[in-house]
């Protein structure tokens, strides 16, 4: 087995080389014949970018190589929109944003910068920077209007890399020293409700800033954690380790942490992302870095495989 930072650390740089390139040659048919198709057998998952609820609970979104696709009432079905190839995909409250690469059909400019769509993926709006950059590691607080972008090389609105953070939908930026972060960064976590507040996860554990990054306290001491979000409570929710290793552990802003029963990962597998339910905090859904979905509606006690290896299991 390779050493546990040497895995996510390649996976992670698999995952951003094969899952973020442009859009190959699309089929020459309608879409609605494709849609039909699609919908008519098991969904495909190739490379998830992310992971999200609707606010008022009733529907989980994952964006993938080429396009969305929904979880509702039991059921992963393709969503109507752009097939764009999103990345830092973050769910809000009114709806998501999203970075990454624009489908051929349509008219975007690649990469896409920062979108938005409030209409559940069916149109997107780009907000700044087309044709600039292509953020990985983005999150917008449920409900704060603040998003946070770990910024990869210079742009027409960022004079360097590192951390920055928007209070108007990517008009103005702010850069965050990240004093106190050691490691790099794996995960990056808006909260729910506080615009200053957000944190970041490496492989050397998980970090808090409660003053829009500029600095940070460490409030876990384990290595790696490759998933990390808030809660809607305003704790922090992390996955530490890979395999039969991981654990998912709560945390408050002291630093305390309360384990929380995981999923049952393979070996050298590793949760990738995490989203709790706005509307019931015991359904929370994660995804896998070897394309595996899981869902709980208990906290954990019990945990169902929706997605197993990039394919769905309940539309065959």
């Amino acid at each position: 087995m390779k050493p546990i930072s040497t895995f996510i650390v390649s996976v992670i740089t698999a995952t951003i080389i094969t899952g973020c390139g442009t859009d190959s040659a699309e089929p020459d048919v309608s879409e609605e014949q494709a849609e039909e198709k699609e919908n008519a057998a098991e969904v495909e998952f190739p490379h998830m970018h992310g992971l999200g609820f609707t606010e008022d609970g009733e529907k989980a979104f994952t964006p993938v190589h080429d396009g969305l696709r929904v979880f509702e009432e039991g059921i992963w079905s393709r969503v109507e929109g752009p097939r764009h190839d999103y990345m830092g995909f973050t769910m809000t409250a009114d709806g998501f944003y999203s970075s990454g690469h624009p489908s051929v059909q349509t008219n975007n400019e690649n990469p896409l910068g920062i979108i938005k769509s409030t209409d559940e993926g069916k149109s997107t709006e780009v907000l700044g920077l087309e044709g600039e950059v292509d953020f990985h590691l983005m999150s917008a607080g449920y409900n704060s209007g603040a998003i946070y972008v770990i910024n990869p090389h210079p742009n027409s609105s960022m004079e360097d890399t590192g951390l920055y953070v928007t209070t108007n939908e990517a008009k103005d930026w702010d850069k965050g020293d990240m004093g106190g972060v050691s490691g790099n960064i794996i995960a990056l976590a808006a909260h729910p409700e506080e615009k200053s507040t957000v944190a970041v996860s490496t492989e050397e554990g998980v970090f808090l800033s409660q003053d829009a990054g500029d600095t940070f306290e460490q409030v876990l001491d384990v290595s790696p954690v490759p998933a990390l979000i808030f809660t809607h409570d305003g704790k922090m929710l992390a996955a530490e380790g890979i395999g039969e290793k991981t654990t998912l552990q709560v945390i408050d802003s002291s630093g305390e942490t309360e384990q929380m029963p995981e999923p049952d990962i393979k070996e050298e597998d590793a949760i990738q992302y995490i989203a709790q339910n706005p509307e019931s905090s015991k359904t929370i859904m994660v995804t896998t870095m070897e394309r595996d979905i899981f869902y709980t509606e208990d906290n954990g006690e019990s945990w169902e495989k929706t997605v197993k290896e990039g394919k769905s299991q309940n539309n065959s």
